[in-house]
């Protein structure tokens, strides 16, 4: 903690990897060395951390019980048990409150559910690449703790994050301390590429140099123009393909939020943040802002307000955020 509200980032890294993270895993050898290449040079002390679950193994679930229960955790194991298949020894369950008001005759808890044989091959794999796992996390929980520290002060704000990768993003509420709501849906990056890289007949690569040098929109400021006027034509092709996709991502995240308006009384979204691999893409955010019909700010300028590293520039990092949101709830574990 650098003061009450704010933190200073000791050491951080980001890097690239080939093929999948579970070939990744698989190798615990080539993750020691990508390990060993990340931190090289930087302020990294032991071998002591806390890490997430893959996505596409943990299992989330929204579980709704009476309020006059007294065993939670049993409640929580019997609904759990209703929609698994095989014994409950096979999985490791946990929860957390979403909906616990003293008045209210229904509350609900997000479950989370996995196997037990792939904990213990995350676990496996981390120990025999030299670390030691303190803690064992789940993604949204993870931005809940990164989201709650960004806004300390509004325990009404709630956050739509977006977190994207190849096949798959995942829609998360935080409405102040509190997570609310999350929903994988099917719009990956790869997803992306490969139609324009089809409506364009060119090749996923170059696909990609395409986005990155052109975007979604000529005007990356605040107010984004979704017309010709200062877009190139490109740019403007770029749009034509993707924005169905987007659309539909759109009416994901709208049905999410008829949802949230009932949990939160109808408060309004306050900020929106896009991580994972689209957060890199130029207009994209905009893009989906612009869908959504609403003008709230993204969330980049309040972390660099409450994050600070003074061994970078703010302008380095702004391109590392997507990446490092999550190791950041990771890292306040213990100190909120």
């Amino acid at each position: 903690p650098d003061g009450e509200h704010s933190y200073h980032i000791q050491a951080k890294a980001s890097i690239g990897f080939s093929g999948s993270r579970q070939q990744l895993l698989e190798s615990p050898r080539e993750l020691k060395r990508l390990l060993a290449q990340a931190t090289r040079g930087k302020r990294f002390k032991g071998r002591r951390v806390a890490t997430i679950m893959p996505p596409e193994q943990a299992r989330i679930m929204l579980l709704t019980y009476k309020s006059s229960i007294t065993d939670l955790d049993s409640e929580v194991i019997r609904m759990v048990g209703q929609r698994l298949e095989g014994p409950l020894d096979d999985y490791v369950i946990d929860y957390l409150p979403v909906r616990n008001n003293g008045g209210d005759e229904e509350h609900i808890v997000m479950a989370t559910v996995a196997r037990r044989s792939d904990v213990q091959h995350l676990l496996t794999a981390l120990d025999h690449a030299g670390l030691q796992v303190d803690a064992l996390d789940i993604g949204p929980a993870t931005l809940r703790r990164l989201i709650s520290s960004l806004y300390h002060d509004d325990l009404s704000s709630n956050v739509l994050v977006i977190n994207t990768d190849d096949q798959h993003s995942y829609l998360t509420i935080v409405s102040g301390r509190r997570l609310l709501f999350d929903q994988t849906v099917s719009f990956g990056c790869r997803q992306l590429l490969d139609e324009i890289a089809a409506a364009l007949e060119i090749s996923d690569e170059k696909a990609r140099e395409l986005v990155f040098s052109h975007g979604f929109g000529g005007d990356q400021g605040n107010a984004p123009n979704l017309g010709l006027v200062g877009r190139s034509e490109v740019s403007q092709t770029l749009l034509e393909i993707v924005k169905p996709a987007f659309i539909r991502l759109v009416e994901e995240i709208n049905r999410v939020l008829v949802f949230t308006a009932s949990e939160t009384h109808g408060i309004p979204l306050s900020r929106v943040c896009l991580l994972g691999c689209m957060g890199h893409w130029p207009g994209a955010q905009n893009l989906i802002m612009s869908l959504l019909d609403i003008a709230v700010p993204p969330a980049t300028a309040d972390f660099y307000q409450v994050f600070r590293d003074d061994d970078e520039t703010t302008q380095v990092r702004i391109d590392q955020l997507p990446d490092l949101a999550m190791a950041t709830g990771l890292a306040l574990r213990g100190l909120q």
